[in-house]
């Protein structure tokens, strides 16, 4: 496993979700069909994988090993990333709430869930372009092949942890489903 391969990995999976949660935003906003069992799945793969697994390599493993290096502009950058990821957790939290209270019958919030979700959406995706552009790069400079295989090996153990929550076969339908559904083609990730 190459560690910054694996991060530009879970990245695509999540754009894909990312996007089919877009166009449902958007059709919500022209007051078409809400398929409420695909956005339970959607909040489902946003809260397990992206809240759990990846969050969870980015800041408990890949984050400390860039700052080890000490260079200067990176614990800044690092900063950041890091309150984007309680930022993220708490609107998707608000997003559930609304997503809730649809169900329960208030129609009325159907254009406050829409715009949470926007927000929510290009959130994460400038957190993505930073990562993939910024910080993998960096990682791909300056970490040697130990540096690496201890990286994968952490990844490895907090994707095991997580493995009881998550329910891999059941993602990838999703992702699957989903990208042939909508036809989504993830904007181009940078390799």
């Amino acid at each position: 496993m190459n560690p910054t391969r694996d991060i530009k990995a879970d990245h695509t999976a999540i754009t894909i979700i990312l996007d089919a949660m877009k166009k449902l935003a958007l059709d919500m906003q022209k007051g078409k069909f809400i398929d409420s069992y695909r956005i339970v799945q959607i909040f489902d793969f946003l809260h397990s994988f992206n809240e759990h697994t990846h969050y969870e390599k980015e800041e408990k493993s890949l984050y400390p090993a860039l700052l080890e290096y000490n260079i200067p502009w990176t614990a800044d950058t690092i900063d950041h990333l890091a309150s984007e990821h309680k930022l993220a957790h708490a609107c998707i939290n608000e997003i559930d709430a609304l997503f809730q209270e649809y169900l329960s019958g208030n129609v009325q919030v159907i254009d406050t869930l829409s715009l949470s979700m926007l927000e929510y959406i290009e959130l994460e995706k400038r957190h993505i372009k930073i990562v993939n552009t910024v910080v993998l790069p960096l990682c791909e400079r300056v970490f040697d092949a130990r540096k690496l295989q201890t990286l994968a090996v952490d990844f490895k153990r907090i994707q095991k942890l997580n493995a009881a929550q998550l329910r891999y076969e059941d993602y990838y339908q999703l992702l699957a489903m989903i990208y042939s559904e909508n036809e989504i083609i993830p904007e181009r990730v940078n390799r």
